[in-house]
Order: structure tokens, then sequence, then C-alpha cells
């Protein structure tokens, strides 16, 4: 068949001419029904839990800024890192964790280097229920290098940031950025690393974290 006959055959398909232009689209995004969907807090977060442990990803529920400061700290000692990283002083942390991270001699992004930690610790700004992702964005103090270069990721976040979609999370990033810029890095994290070869063999951990563990403090918990 050739392009002329071809292309001919998919018009006709489609009930319009050859060469006509598409006819105008009624609907645009996902339907109402979808992205209106009337979900409690409560089914969000526990949406947003079960499909980030189904992706291999590790949570930890707190109820106190205490509490997660002593879960965060306990981690670490199990994970016994010969160096630490974390975000700067200066990056939008969802909680204070400074003295966890003053105990442990973190590396500051943005004024020590990072490149040779082990374990990297960071804020999120949202967490997606449909998907389980985390969403990370970068930039000034909130370094990348944080989370993508040792073998174990920490997240800190609250429950309050949890939220039913990507389209959602999309919507509150153009909300807080300037008028017609978006970040320059907004990075989508669902679980571990995983590469798979031509043979679908998986690996863990090759272009990124081996293990990804979100510390999450449940709303309303000392401070909104």
């Amino acid at each position: 068949m050739d392009k002329t006959a071809f292309l001919a055959n998919i018009a006709s398909r489609l009930g319009r001419p050859p060469g006509s232009a598409p006819g105008p689209r009624d609907a645009i995004g996902v339907p109402d029904f979808w992205a209106h969907r009337g979900t409690s807090h409560e089914e969000r977060v526990a949406t947003f839990c079960a499909r980030f442990q189904a992706l291999a990803g590790e949570i930890v529920r707190c109820d106190s800024e205490a509490a997660l400061h002593s879960a965060l700290d306990e981690a670490l000692k199990a994970l016994n890192p010969r160096s630490v990283g974390a975000w700067g002083k200066d990056a939008p942390w969802p909680v204070n964790v400074e003295k966890v991270l003053e105990k442990w001699g973190a590396r500051r992004f943005g004024e020590q280097p990072v490149l040779d930690i082990d374990v990297g610790i960071t804020g999120a700004s949202f967490g997606v229920a449909d998907t389980g992702t985390i969403v990370l964005v970068c930039g000034d103090a909130a370094g990348r290098t944080v989370h993508q270069v040792p073998l174990v990721h920490l997240v800190v976040m609250r429950e309050s940031q949890v939220v039913q979609s990507l389209g959602d999370a999309m919507a509150r990033l153009r909300e807080v950025a300037p008028i017609g810029h978006l970040p320059a890095y907004v990075h989508f994290i669902s679980g571990p690393s995983r590469s798979s070869d031509i043979e679908n063999d998986q690996t863990i951990g090759v272009h990124g974290p081996a293990r990804v563990i979100c510390f999450l403090l449940q709303n309303g918990a000392d401070g909104p």
C-alpha cells in the first residue's frame, strides 16, 4: 500500500476527508468524575502508604515530631552509614529535623560535598495517593544530589502534603511557582530505583537509591 492509500484508509476510518484538519476536541484532560473524586484525607493517606509500599518503598508513620525524630535516629543507627548528607538549612523542610542532622554530622548541600554520602535526607513537596509517588522540587538549598547519589534516601513529610493525583500535584506546583515558570527540577519518586535489561531482568539501585524510607508525620501533629 502506498502512502496516499495508507493515509486515505486512516482518514476513512476517522470519518473525514484525507488531508483535512482534525475536528475540535470536546474534552481536554481527565474526566470530571476522575479529577474531582470525593476522597477523605484518611483515604488519601492510606492509599498513598499502600501504593508506596507496594512499590518497595518503606513508610514509618509518626504521631509527633518527637516520635519522628526518634524513628529517624533509629533508622540511621540501623543503617550505620559512614557519611550522611542532607538538604541545606534553608531548604523547604516540612518537618524540623535539625537536631538529628546535627547528631549525625550531616553534610549540608551547598556547604559541604555530598557526592560520596551513604544516606541522603530530604523533605518533600507532595505525596501522590494514586501512584504512591513522592514529589520533590529541587533547587537552591534543596539539591537533587542528596537523593540521587546515596544508596538510601530518607524522606520526611507530613500527611497534609498527600494529594490524590498527579494532576493535583501539578496544580499545586503551578500555584506556588512564578507565573509561567515551573521549577527547573521536579522529581517523581515511586520507591527505589529500578532498571531492567532487554530480557526484563530487574535490578534495584543502579540509577538511584536501593531503599527509600518515608517518615510521615500525622496530620496536625506539632504544627500545620
